[in-house]
């Protein structure tokens, strides 16, 4: 699987396009449920414009379940906020050392001009953020290039996910997660904060003399991804699961998808068996014979997408 491919699928299980205009919804029935349980496969990121109020399958659905299941714990973002506000406290380096002691004169001619290239900004010797930073002030300078480029000013995102919870605890929802402390904790390191700063040096380094092509990678795979959300504005679930790279992507990130699922399937029994519930997790962990929908068919359940009405606004 190419690099590019790689990439337009990670970002396809985080992100969407600015409007919406349905949903991946599916029923769960049978082996012996009295009542039917659901499955909304989301986009995690989804523009701000994107209200699941506005989506009447999904209302109707939700007022069916009496629990919901997200992929976290929501007290877990807190988890994630504490984590990240330590790390940012330990951003710079250690008293006494700059960006300077940390590179050779020619890496940190790279660097200053990247810096200025990019960041319109003057770089000295004496600054002592920490490698990694450069690395996160680059490549949000590309994301937000590729937002304006292809979705224009209107860029504000909100997480689908949290509204499907928030609604759930108005309503007196008995709320579950699929997903545990363990995972969450680790994001910083996930994000690549906690690298020793000799890789962190190496990571940046490689990174500015590859620039040009992550930049353009990156570019192609917005540019991809914005052609693409298509699929789930119509519902079209069926173009989304065969897009190609789903089965190479999976067999390259096992513990992301097949062991989460493996996971969380024995949860999901439990949790219908009990009381009609809404599970709300990522489309990506739906497709492919390693996903929820097809574990649960072999499991002796029947799961039909719920269609799309049409003719219907949702923004």
């Amino acid at each position: 699987m190419t690099t590019m491919k790689k990439t337009i699928l990670l970002i396809i299980l985080a992100v969407t396009a600015m409007t919406a205009d349905a949903q991946f919804l599916f029923r769960i029935s049978g082996n012996g449920l009295k009542e039917p349980s659901y499955i909304l496969g989301t986009i995690h990121t989804l523009p701000s414009s994107v209200k699941i109020e506005n989506i009447p399958e999904y209302i109707e659905a939700e007022a069916k379940c009496r629990q919901l299941y997200a992929e976290a714990d929501t007290s877990a973002t807190q988890v994630i906020a504490d984590a990240l506000a330590t790390e940012k406290e330990n951003m710079f380096l250690p008293e006494g050392k700059t960006i300077g002691d940390l590179l050779t004169p020619e890496q940190f001619d790279l660097l200053k001009t990247w810096v200025k290239k990019v960041l319109n900004k003057n770089l000295s010797p004496r600054n002592n953020l920490k490698p990694i930073n450069y690395l996160m002030f680059f490549n949000r300078a590309i994301e937000n290039e590729a937002m304006k480029t292809y979705y224009g000013d209107n860029n504000g995102f909100t997480k689908i996910d949290m509204d499907c919870i928030d609604r759930a605890v108005k309503r007196g929802m008995t709320l579950g997660h699929l997903d545990d402390y363990e995972r969450v904790e680790k994001m910083p390191e996930k994000l690549g904060m906690s690298m020793e700063i000799d890789a962190q040096v190496d990571s940046l380094v490689s990174f500015l003399n590859n620039y040009d092509k992550i930049h353009q990678q990156a570019m192609d795979a917005w540019k991809i991804l914005s052609e693409t959300m298509d699929y789930w504005m119509k519902g079209d679930y069926d173009s989304f699961a065969s897009m190609e790279g789903w089965d190479a992507f999976i067999a390259t990130n096992p513990l992301d998808i097949v062991s989460r699922n493996e996971k969380w399937l024995p949860m999901m029994k439990t949790a219908m068996s009990q009381a009609p519930t809404m599970f709300v997790i990522g489309a990506g962990h739906l497709v492919e014979k390693e996903g929820v929908i097809a574990k649960l068919r072999e499991a002796g359940y029947k799961v039909k997408q719920v269609k799309p009405k049409k003719n219907k606004n949702f923004v």
